[in-house]
Order: structure tokens, then sequence, then C-alpha cells
């Protein structure tokens, strides 16, 4: 599927911003992937990998495996994984991450998403792939933006633009009114960490990212499978 201008244009350059706006956070999100390296290298599977805007926050001996609904981002994730020698690319799949039956269960050590899930049309049916595939005492890490938790001016403006299809026209299906934690917190996992946070957008953003206010509610975190 070749993605329009908009997308095109937001899709290869809006991860370095993203980082510049969210790195401290990653840096302490992904820090504890090390923990998950059982001596042999570690396991990740990310979906909705992009142009591999997470790649510089994976340990070293990583071993990848990328679930991908839009092959347009594939040659760009090849690019980028050539600046970080210790990721590397084991499966490409070209699929949504609703239907990973060719990822093997309890075959990998983490998942990641950022900045997918408001895009999903089966949040359950992605959690319930997710415990599927990681490991017992696996973890999925996130970082997603949400419906603003507050009563006011912005969440009224996300539930109009998602209730519309504005968000979805334009970005490839993005819903910026999903309540992602609630349903997190009911898709099955023995644990699950998620902290809120807003985007720092003091200073203006560039005019190509000015969607960026309508998400400023965001969460991060890790969901943990039981562990048998």
């Amino acid at each position: 599927m070749e993605p329009g201008l908009l997308e095109r244009k937001i899709g290869t350059n809006f991860p370095i911003f993203y980082n510049e706006k969210t790195g401290p956070l990653k840096d302490e999100l992904f820090s504890s992937l090390r923990k998950l390296n059982n001596g042999n290298g570690i396991r990740i599977l990310e979906f909705g990998a992009g142009s591999g805007a997470n790649m510089e926050y994976y340990p070293e001996n990583t071993k990848l495996t990328v679930v991908e609904p839009n092959p347009f981002f594939k040659e760009h994730l090849e690019s980028t994984l050539k600046k970080f020698p210790q990721v590397e690319l084991e499966r490409y799949l070209i699929t949504g991450a609703e239907d990973m039956k060719d990822i093997p269960d309890h075959s990998v050590d983490a998942v990641v998403s950022t900045l997918v899930l408001c895009s999903a049309n089966d949040l359950q049916g992605i959690y319930k792939e997710i415990r599927r595939v990681l490991v017992p005492g696996g973890k999925y890490f996130f970082m997603e933006h949400v419906i603003d938790p507050l009563s006011s001016l912005l969440k009224m403006t996300q539930v109009i633009l998602g209730s519309f299809g504005v968000f979805q026209f334009f970005l490839d299906g993005c819903r910026p009114d999903k309540d992602i934690k609630r349903e997190l917190e009911k898709g099955g996992f023995a644990r699950v960490d998620a902290k809120p946070f807003r985007l720092n957008l003091k200073g203006g953003v560039p005019l190509d990212f000015a969607l960026l206010y309508l998400i400023e509610p965001h969460i991060y975190g890790t969901a943990t499978t039981a562990l048998q």
C-alpha cells in the first residue's frame, strides 16, 4: 500500500522529531530490555516499527522480528538498521498485529509498540496475540497517545475528530480518542504498569506536525504476562 503524501512525509520525518520530545522517557522505558537478555541475546518483536524510530534503544545482540502492515516502510527500516549493528533483523512480516500466526507461541522475550494502537481496529485481539507470542513472564513495552483523561476542550475535540473520521482519513486510520489504558487493563496481562505524560510542546512545533497538539496526552510502560 503506497501511502499518501501526508503519511509519507510524517512517516519518514516525524520519528526524529518525536524522539527529541520523548527521548528521556524512551530511555527509561527501554532500559529494562537489558534485564531480559538471557545471555544469548534478546528476542524482540516490534509491530508497526515504521522506519525504525526505536532501533537506537535496543540492546546488544538483539534478534528482531518486525510485523508491519505497510510494506512502504521496509526500505526505510533497513536503511536505519545500518546505523545500529547491535540489532539483527531476523524476520519482516507484512501483516497486522491482530494476526501474527506465523510467529510461534512463547517465542519472544519482549514485544514493542509505539504510536501504533491508535490505528488498530481490534485492541483485544492484539493483546491476545502479544500474550501468545511472549515467553512466560515476558513484557510488552508501549508508548501510545490516548484520549485526554481530563474533561477538557481537547478531549471534546478528540472525540469529534475521531467520530467523524478526520484523523483516520489523513493518518492511516489513527483515532485520537481511544482509551488505550483502559483496554490494556482488560487485556489479560498479569500486570500492567502504565504512566501518564503529556508531550512538551512549549516553543511550538513544525507546521507539518501541528496535529501533535491534539495528541498531547500519552501513556508509557509495560504489561507483563503470567509466569505460567
